[in-house]
């Protein structure tokens, strides 16, 4: 079979070499060529093998329509024809994944190859036919599918992986159980889901669903999914109560629980209503044998499906997510505990005569437990009322026993002296490394009396605190600046003057410490001004008040637990 001897009618020129025709018929490749019209003029044998029509069935017949099909199987328009488009143009031309005909109607995936056919003839209008040599492709296009389906399982893992990672990063950061658990939701969605909701299992034994979220719905309707949910029943029939009750990881469709019986299924069929469910996800919460709650993720849009790595995902992110809430649990008993300790190593207040004294204790929100932070007032033999504010260095329990350590031996020391404050912190200073392990600490105490013409006084001393802050019942601020140096530390020299201050009938004294006032972000010259400007706003209001209003508008960082101590004059 030779190419260039094909003519114009369809008919072969044996004439031509049988070099050339042999070469043809040997290639591994489909070749036929065509005429300027598109009619077939010559047809290899590996073109019978790959297409099963036959030389003599395809000469003479419109290349076009007899093989060129599109995706569905159907013959496309002539102008959308690479075939025909480079027999009109004279460009070569290739490509791949390009449909042919078989004789028996199914499709063969081919790459292929076209060059044009030109005569030699200087006048002629343009080419004299088509040669086209095609390959079946369907094998190497299914390998290369498959390679791309590989990557593109390879670089989901990859990034489920990273999302695993970040979100135990982010999770990490926080030992509060509210703000772990909208982390979570937040960041689950959208990339393992469209919405996920927590349900939370409290220690007193109800169920509540504290966190949830949606791609598309608004933050209000979303919190009125949030709240209390019926109880877990005791043989659970759902799924949320089987996970809840220590049961594995279940995916469900939309339509589960529509007509249970069991309140919680109920309610969480109401659920998936608002959230469109179609398929969801409950995955445990649990860490260390215990099962705290439950995280569900869902799809809105049919036909997303949880599979299997799906669900190995989810649930490693909801195991991870159980570990960081036993942490959770674990750090606020202790807190608690710690909290509770720091409380009962204040001594309530007493309430001498027409005096009146408030105080408050915030514990650390952060990072500490609890401080060395500490306010104590107490009636002194001589009838004069003493007043103390301090902070030991640290933030633990430790901390916490040293601070006890140290009040108690103020205490003592105050009660037993008849001196001078300044007097009675430079014995404190001198006994505290004998008797306690104490190291560094900053306090004021002072001695609050009434002289014979019925003024009241107070005399203090202030060893590296900040400066207590008088208050008159008009609105003015003063702080009483007079400081002296640290207790605890031997190598720090200086003096601790004794001062006295006229406290103005109505006036407020208060006492505090830095927690109050100083945080990692801002200046402390601006935050004692903000505290000068909050107290002169509240000057009038009753001592609880007074106390409650400062704190809320002070708005301490969380740092650094606080302890705050007022005293009123009488009017």
């Amino acid at each position: 079979m030779s190419i260039r001897g094909v003519g114009m009618t369809g008919q072969v020129d044996d004439r031509q070499g049988m070099t050339h025709d042999r070469l043809v018929e040997a290639m591994n490749s489909g070749v036929l060529a065509t005429d300027e019209s598109g009619r077939i003029t010559a047809w290899n044998p590996r073109a019978q093998q790959l297409l099963g029509y036959t030389r003599d069935e395809v000469l003479g017949r419109p290349m076009h329509g007899l093989l060129h099909r599109d995706a569905d199987g159907h013959v496309p328009p002539e102008r959308d024809c690479r075939f025909m488009h480079a027999l009109r143009t004279g460009i070569p031309d290739h490509g791949d994944g390009q449909r042919f005909a078989h004789r028996d109607g199914r499709l063969v995936m081919c790459s292929w190859s076209s060059a044009p056919i030109y005569t030699g003839e200087e006048d002629a209008p343009g080419p004299a036919g088509l040669v086209i040599v095609f390959q079946d492709a369907a094998d190497r296009i299914a390998v290369e599918r498959e390679r791309l389906d590989r990557m593109a399982q390879v670089q989901r893992a990859n990034s489920r992986l990273t999302l695993v990672a970040e979100i135990t990063t982010v999770l990490a950061s926080t030992l509060n159980e509210e703000e772990l658990l909208r982390r979570l939701v937040r960041l689950v969605v959208p990339a393992l889901g469209d919405w996920a909701e927590v349900d939370l299992l409290i220690p007193d034994g109800r169920v509540e669903r504290v966190a949830a979220t949606h791609h598309e719905l608004s933050s209000a309707d979303i919190a009125g999914l949030e709240g209390p949910l019926p109880p877990l029943p005791r043989i659970p029939r759902g799924p949320l109560a089987r996970v809840l009750r220590g049961g594995p990881a279940v995916v469900v469709s939309g339509d589960d629980g529509e007509r249970s019986d069991e309140p919680l299924a109920a309610a969480q069929h109401e659920l998936f209503q608002v959230m469109d469910a179609q398929n969801a996800i409950i995955a445990p919460l649990a860490a260390r044998g215990e099962t705290y709650g439950a995280l569900t993720l869902g799809y809105s849009r049919p036909g997303q499906v949880y599979g299997p790595g799906d669900r190995l995902v989810v649930e490693d992110v909801a195991r991870r997510t159980g570990l960081v809430l036993a942490n959770a649990r674990l750090y606020a008993q202790q807190r608690n505990t710690a909290e509770a300790m720091q409380r009962n190593l204040l001594a309530p207040l007493p309430q001498p005569g027409d005096l009146r004294l408030e105080a408050r204790y915030v514990p650390a929100t952060q990072d500490s437990w609890v401080g060395g932070d500490w306010y104590d007032a107490f009636v002194l033999p001589d009838g004069a009322t003493g007043l103390v504010i301090g902070d030991i260095e640290g933030h633990d329990l430790p901390a916490a026993a040293r601070m006890a350590q140290v009040r108690n031996m103020l205490r003592a020391l105050a009660w037993d002296m008849a001196e001078p404050p300044s007097k009675v912190l430079a014995r404190l200073d001198g006994v505290m490394a004998a008797v306690s392990d104490a190291e560094l600490a900053t306090a004021v105490f002072g001695r609050v009396a009434e002289d014979p013409a019925g003024q009241w006084h107070l005399r203090w001393c202030n060893a590296g605190h900040p400066p207590p802050l008088l208050i008159t019942h008009d609105g003015g601020t003063h702080f009483l600046d007079e400081h002296g140096t640290l207790l605890g530390d031997p190598d720090l020299t200086g003096t601790r003057p004794d001062s006295t201050r006229v406290l103005p009938p109505s006036s407020t004294l208060l006492l505090y410490t830095d927690g109050l006032v100083e945080t990692r972000d801002s200046d402390l010259s601006d935050r004692l001004t903000s505290l000068r400007r909050h107290a002169s706003h509240l000057a009038q209001l009753p001592l609880p008040d007074l106390c409650d209003k400062l704190l809320e508008r002070a708005e301490p960082s969380g740092e650094d637990d606080v302890a705050l101590l007022a005293l009123r004059i009488p009017g």
